[in-house]
């Protein structure tokens, strides 16, 4: 871990410097701590996603208040903000930030949209570069799987290399330039009702602040003699060093095929059996038509346990000579569409 900066000259430096002096918030530090950067996405002028009713820079910021109070529970963490009020901040200022006060590592919280508003789910992103993916990749398994327990459908964790070869999302191209870990973090999308059901509950903000705390606490086994909790025993499968740069997939699915097994009529019901498979990333979501692709269904979740698996199609009342066709997307959101299979004796 790096040594932390005493608090007051840490706070005349980043005066001096320019560099979001009013935002500093530390915890008591301990001699060696975890020193945590938590970045609210967005912030003044750059509202990030909005829809039903929800503003990403907002929520963000709540998220980010809840994940650093969690996190100063834990026993020789220092946690700083890149912001704690409506501010903007260019994804270089962040980046500079967190490698003036020393960090460990940098979360980048954010809430996600997609263009048709079909997809849902929360993902991490990561730099596709050597050490930084490594333990990008690390946290990103447990964040994920933190955020899982609370119902968010779990997508994985994810690279994207730019036109220049380089990392595509600014912030973490920036904290891998600074030889610091940094992650993206999508909780959830708020343009799909699956997950916006969730994101408008009650004291839903606190508890993903809390899991991407203990996300981070459980990565660098912490514990708390605030509250009991202890993860200096917690264990991991550490990612493997990559021999070059981890390239997102930019390709649909290798297979979707599909049969029709059953049909009957009289209940609306053809049972059908899809086979799909990806050979460079998973299989997240499939969705199937009735009437030869002219409309789908909403995007189910697909079980990456098995390459085939049998599903129901509903036909509404009335429909004649239905034709079923199916597609599968992979977790980069890329989709397959599958041969048409026309309902026979139906």
């Amino acid at each position: 871990m790096r040594r932390s900066i005493a608090t007051i000259v840490t706070a005349a430096l980043l005066s001096v410097s320019g560099l979001v002096p009013s935002t500093v918030v530390t915890s008591n530090a301990a001699d060696k701590p975890v020193v945590i950067v938590i970045d609210p996405g967005h912030g003044a002028d750059n509202r990030g996603a909005e829809y039903n009713g929800l503003t990403e820079k907002n929520i963000n910021l709540t998220v980010a208040n809840s994940m650093k109070a969690e996190l100063e529970k834990y026993d020789n963490v220092t946690v700083y903000m890149t912001r704690n009020a409506d501010q903007g901040l260019s994804l270089e200022d962040r980046a500079a930030f967190a490698q003036s006060v020393n960090a460990d590592f940098l979360f980048s919280l954010h809430f996600n949209a997609s263009k048709d508003h079909n997809f849902y789910g929360c993902e991490v992103w990561t730099s596709a570069f050597g050490n930084q993916y490594q333990k990008g990749t690390d946290f990103g398994k447990i964040e994920i799987a933190e955020l899982g327990s609370l119902g968010i459908y779990q997508k994985g964790v994810k690279t994207k290399i730019g036109s220049k070869g380089s990392d595509y999302y600014g912030v973490i191209r920036a904290c891998t330039a600074r030889n610091i870990p940094g992650v993206i973090i999508e909780h959830a999308y708020i343009d799909h009702g699956y997950d916006v059901q969730k994101v408008k509950s009650q004291n839903f903000y606190a508890q993903l602040g809390v899991k991407d705390a203990t996300a981070v606490a459980k990565y660098f086994k912490l514990k708390s003699s605030k509250t009991g909790a202890d993860f200096s025993g917690f264990k991991y499968d550490p990612t493997p060093a990559p021999a070059g740069p981890v390239r997102q997939d930019e390709t649909a699915p290798d297979v979707c095929d599909i049969k029709v097994l059953a049909s009957s009529k009289k209940d609306g019901n053809v049972l059908v059996q899809m086979t799909t498979k990806d050979n460079q990333s998973p299989v997240a979501y499939f969705a199937y038509s009735y009437d030869g692709g002219k409309t789908f269904s909403p995007f189910q979740m697909w079980d990456r346990s098995k390459e085939t698996q049998s599903y129901n199609v509903k036909v509404p009342a009335g429909y004649e000579n239905p034709v079923i066709v199916c597609r599968a997307y992979n977790i980069y959101e890329l989709g397959k569409e599958s041969n048409a299979v026309p309902v026979k004796d139906y």
